[in-house]
């Protein structure tokens, strides 16, 4: 950032710092380097500070909401999570919700960052590739537009399909679709 927006930003990484309990410098880089992995950094100072504060507060709220720290929230975005959420369109708050539901499984940090990005984009290329699975067990991960569905939706069609399997048939009709060993676990997940 130049000088002026440096000065402007004290406030949003003091507060991120003090919400995730560590130093200026730890929390004013993982808050810019989450708010550029998820395409949020721009030229206009005000809309960059709003978009530095909508990040701090979401990783915030994450870190009373789920087992995990804003740092292990942040860290999950900036390893790949924020780019693969900007790619499918995905905000940061439906991604760091996914990242909730990971970290209360014990799934934190660079793991889930990487884990969300191998769900989302075998989730993506799998409906494509494999369109009849899909319909017949009732999933869409795709609106009539082309637009990525909400994961909570997706989850909801993932869990009317597979809910009275066992975990073998699971694991069976998953690996039958195409999906990679990550994207099952965080399918599973």
């Amino acid at each position: 950032m130049e000088a002026e927006n440096s000065i402007e930003a004290i406030p949003k990484g003091a507060a991120f710092a003090q919400a995730g309990n560590f130093d200026m410098a730890k929390a004013t880089d993982l808050l810019t380097d989450a708010q550029s992995a998820l395409g949020l950094s721009v030229d206009d100072t005000a809309q960059n500070m709003e978009n530095m504060g909508r990040v701090s507060d979401v990783l915030a709220k994450a870190q009373v909401l789920a087992n995990a720290s804003t740092e292990q929230f942040a860290s999950a975005l900036t390893s790949k999570a924020g780019n693969a959420l900007k790619t499918v369109g995905k905000d940061v708050e439906e991604g760091t919700a996914v990242l909730a539901v990971f970290a209360d499984q014990g799934i934190k940090g660079e793991k889930a960052g990487t884990l969300l990005t191998n769900t989302l984009f075998g989730l993506a290329d799998r409906a494509r590739e494999s369109a009849k699975d899909f319909k017949r067990l009732g999933i869409e991960v795709f609106d009539a537009d082309g637009t990525m569905r909400n994961m909570s939706d997706i989850a909801l069609d993932l869990e009317n399909a597979f809910g009275d399997m066992t975990e073998e048939q699971k694991l069976a009709e998953l690996a039958n679709m195409g999906f990679t060993k990550q994207a099952r676990e965080g399918i599973l997940a």
